[in-house]
């Protein structure tokens, strides 16, 4: 595994007009890591991925994403891949799987080129990647929740990106579809050598982790390999709430609240 980093965020703050984002938050991912940013809801997760996308600019620190910064975060955005937080598709939108991934090319093209030969055939690619390519003429709004989520990621795949940015991705799909979807994650991050930034609340999702685990509440209240940092006091502050690690067939789960007094 290469050391060069792949995104580094050095004393970043982001701040809104209601409140403040990521706070004061420093950290390198380098290439080939894949790092879970765990965190309750309105912890600043989507906000610091938008940030590694150009999207939002700090108001303090220094952001570098494949070697590019400030203004030039924007030429970095062509080989990232992102995966937002899930919205259904209307089953009644008339867009076919093919054409929704095909979308994700979209942004390298450019305004006045359509899709040709090389793109179609990337989006066929990213679609058996992902175990779709038999749905590729259905209706995109047909498909379950877990397969939608599944076309998304693939949408992402479809410019070979170098970083994969997926935000909650399970969210909203029922418990089979989430243990699928996150061993799908971990194989593309493994047979695509992509690094891998991974946003969630539920840090059960992720365990045990390829490499790297970040617990964010506004500011980073701990990072590193996962073994290292599975620690009651650090979750209890994370969460605000009593905290319980218990180990079941050899992994530890995490539960949070009173439900395990």
């Amino acid at each position: 595994m290469s050391s060069a980093p792949v995104v580094s965020f050095q004393n970043v703050t982001v701040a809104f007009t209601e409140n403040v984002g990521p706070e004061d938050v420093s950290f390198t991912v380098n290439q080939g890591e894949f790092l879970a940013i765990i965190g309750p809801n309105g912890s600043g997760k989507t906000t610091l991925l938008r940030t590694v996308l150009g999207l939002v600019t700090p108001v303090q620190g220094q952001v570098t994403v494949l070697g590019m910064s400030g203004r030039a975060l924007g030429q970095a955005r062509r080989r990232v891949g992102y995966v937002p937080q899930r919205r259904p598709v209307e089953a009644g939108f008339p867009i076919t799987v093919f054409d929704a991934a095909l979308m994700g090319t979209y942004s390298s093209l450019g305004l006045l080129r359509n899709p040709g030969r090389q793109e179609r055939e990337r989006t066929m690619t990213a679609l058996d990647s992902v175990g779709l390519a038999d749905a590729a003429h259905h209706t995109a709004g047909h498909l379950s929740g877990g397969q939608q989520q599944r076309l998304w990621i693939a949408r992402a795949l479809v410019q070979d990106p170098e970083l994969l940015l997926l935000d909650e991705p399970t969210a909203g799909v029922d418990v089979a579809s989430q243990h699928s979807i996150i061993a799908l994650v971990r194989r593309l991050h493994e047979t695509r050598k992509l690094t891998t930034l991974l946003v969630t609340h539920d840090i059960n999702e992720v365990m045990p982790c390829l490499d790297l685990v970040m617990y964010l509440n506004r500011r980073i209240h701990a990072f590193g390999p996962c073994g290292e940092i599975l620690d009651r006091k650090v979750l209890e502050e994370l969460y605000h709430s009593p905290v319980a690690i218990v180990e079941q067939d050899g992994r530890p789960y995490v539960i949070v609240g009173d439900r395990h007094a």
